[in-house]
């Protein structure tokens, strides 16, 4: 039987690929037949509220990330040397639009989480940051234009995918360009653990992405898959079995600060912060050393099965 494809609109067979129960929520995978992209039923996005309460988004915007990412740093490189106006859409606490301005690009941005919002001007001041959605956005500014649209871990949130990709056509300059990231569809569900509904909603590969922008008036310039790091690994194989190999030198060090610090509110000495750095030098080295074997043989599986992709990254221009 034909049905529509929630994504790209098109009439198609739909193939039940699996099943998540999130209580209260019983959630089916479907691959749609043209594109090839898969989406998540029920298809809809939760809300600001509800990422704003999400503890991986939360502990994000309390503790940010101050440094771009190789993402971040591949779209600007590609473009060189050729700087404009960028919009960042879902910029979060603003690490990617502070490394544009420092590389001489204006830029402005939004999000609909105030708390990134917030974080963003306190860390960074950058003063073109608006709570708000893409919609409103445009309707506040209509007659504004960039250069460079980018959406980075943005597209496998949404709900409205031919909506966004339209109103983002009409953002960009005439030969604009786009740059984006998200979660590598066929990539090891291991390591991504939070690919999941209702936080994600579509998972994609180079196949399906490339027919939905190039449906959609976009030629795709340059498109990648990145591979998990081998430290990744390590760390993963730690969170789970390294209570087996603690000796909570990491915490007796923090209780030692604690105790000492005791009836003196000057702040902790460059001495017990010095102590801190080694102990956990020394935590990493341990780590390391008990589940480098095991992480290579993790590795190695992962390389072979091709399920070491965790990212995919795209660049693309509007015809």
């Amino acid at each position: 039987m034909s049905e529509i494809c929630l994504v790209c609109g098109q009439v198609t067979s739909l193939r039940l690929v699996e099943k998540y129960n999130k209580s209260p929520i019983n959630y089916s995978l479907f691959e749609c037949g043209v594109c090839g992209v898969q989406f998540w039923v029920p298809f809809k996005n939760p809300g600001s509220e509800w990422y704003e309460k999400d503890e991986r988004y939360k502990g994000a915007n309390e503790n940010p990330t101050l440094e771009p990412t190789r993402n971040h740093k591949k779209i600007l490189d590609y473009l060189l040397p050729f700087k404009g106006r960028v919009l960042d859409i879902g910029c979060g606490t603003g690490n990617f639009l502070n490394y544009a301005k420092n590389n001489g690009w204006d830029v402005a941005g939004m999000d609909f989480d105030s708390n990134a919002v917030n974080t963003a001007k306190k860390y960074f001041l950058l003063p073109n940051i608006e709570l708000s959605g893409l919609k409103e956005y445009i309707a506040r500014y209509p007659d504004k234009k960039f250069d460079l649209v980018t959406f980075f871990d943005v597209f496998e949130h949404i709900d409205n995918h031919l909506q966004f990709t339209n109103l983002i056509s009409s953002l960009l300059v005439p030969r604009g360009f786009i740059g984006m990231s998200m979660p590598y569809g066929p990539g090891s569900r291991w390591l991504q653990p939070h690919d999941l509904p209702p936080r994600h909603l579509t998972r994609w590969n180079r196949t399906s992405i490339s027919r939905f922008f190039e449906r959609n008036g976009f030629k795709i310039l340059y498109i990648k898959r990145n591979t998990t790091n081998f430290f990744n690994i390590v760390m993963k194989l730690r969170f789970r079995y390294g209570q087996w190999f603690s000796f909570g030198l990491v915490k007796y060090t923090k209780d030692k600060q604690k105790t000492s610090s005791v009836g003196n509110n000057s702040v902790t000495t460059t001495t017990s912060l010095n102590k801190t750095k080694i102990i956990h030098m020394l935590a990493k080295i341990k780590d390391t050393t008990i589940f480098f074997i095991p992480a290579v043989l993790v590795w190695l599986y992962l390389y072979v099965t091709r399920k070491i992709y965790t990212g995919l990254f795209v660049i693309a221009q509007k015809g």
